[in-house]
């Protein structure tokens, strides 16, 4: 939150540096379809992120918890996540923001993982650059957009001016990105190797749009309103422990903006 985290980490998975771990068990518990190669490289890939990110929304959640016994969430994008958050903080309530339920399965959501219809809000973040067709809910307390703003087309200020309308006064924005001038990206360009991949022949999943640095994600935080309350550049997917040893030394020894990925805590003026 500020230089100063004020909470431990989430209680209803774990604590690090074993959250990864307890994540990749509790998905492969049972929860899985234990033939499903597919599902259970999704989750080896993101569990170091997912805990990453349930740190993030606990340190968020101690924070409100000042004010609020018991607070509403909106995961933007239905995901192995939404399940964390809901098994994690029981006494709150988790609503789910995207395209309708059957539209959201696949790699990242199987059949397998609960899906409550009654709280999803199907929405196109796209459509935001149409404000009338901006839909209203009762406020929420926490957004969490993690891994969403690069694959939409619509200009990042529509759509984070949408979410703050979502937000009631004091509420919080979690936005993890990738970064787009990540050490990797820079030595791909330094080869002549596109650092980005092509747009996929696939409408539903088209892959990413357009990438951001840290100076344009503060600028459109600020001009959209929020307040930012931390700003960190990590790398927390599980593979990227996995590199070779030289992009690993220079990553190590580089500065923070050659990290891979961006997370920002931004806040809703009003408390």
């Amino acid at each position: 939150m500020s230089e100063e985290p004020c909470c431990k980490s989430a209680s209803g998975i774990g604590m690090r540096p074993t959250l990864s771990g307890q994540i990749l068990n509790y998905f492969n518990s049972g929860k899985l379809d234990t033939d499903s190669h597919e599902y259970k490289s999704y989750i080896a890939t993101h569990a170091k992120r997912y805990g990453f990110l349930l740190d993030m929304v606990a340190t968020v959640r101690n924070e409100l918890s000042r004010f609020h016994p018991t607070i509403r969430i909106l995961d933007i994008g239905p995901s192995f996540f939404t399940e964390l958050m809901r098994v994690t903080f029981t006494e709150d309530t988790v609503v789910t923001l995207g395209f309708d339920s059957p539209e959201s399965r696949g790699g990242h959501f199987p059949q397998g993982i609960s899906h409550d219809q009654h709280r999803h809000l199907h929405f196109n973040l796209n459509d935001t650059q149409y404000p009338e067709r901006w839909i209203k809910i009762p406020p929420v307390d926490l957004v969490v957009m993690a891994e969403v703003l690069e694959h939409l087309y619509t200009a990042p200020t529509l759509v984070l001016e949408f979410v703050y309308s979502l937000l009631s006064p004091g509420g919080f924005l979690i936005l993890q990105t990738p970064n787009a001038t990540s050490l990797k990206k820079r030595l791909r360009l330094l080869v002549g190797r596109h650092p980005y991949e092509m747009i996929r022949e696939n409408v539903e999943n088209p892959g990413h749009f357009r990438e951001y640095t840290k100076s344009e994600l503060l600028a459109i935080a600020h001009s959209c309103g929020f307040t930012v309350r931390s700003c960190e550049m990590s790398n927390y997917f599980s593979h990227d422990s996995s590199k070779g040893p030289i992009e690993r030394f220079l990553r190590r020894l580089g500065p923070p903006n050659l990290r891979r990925y961006i997370a920002l805590v931004l806040q809703k003026p009003g408390l």
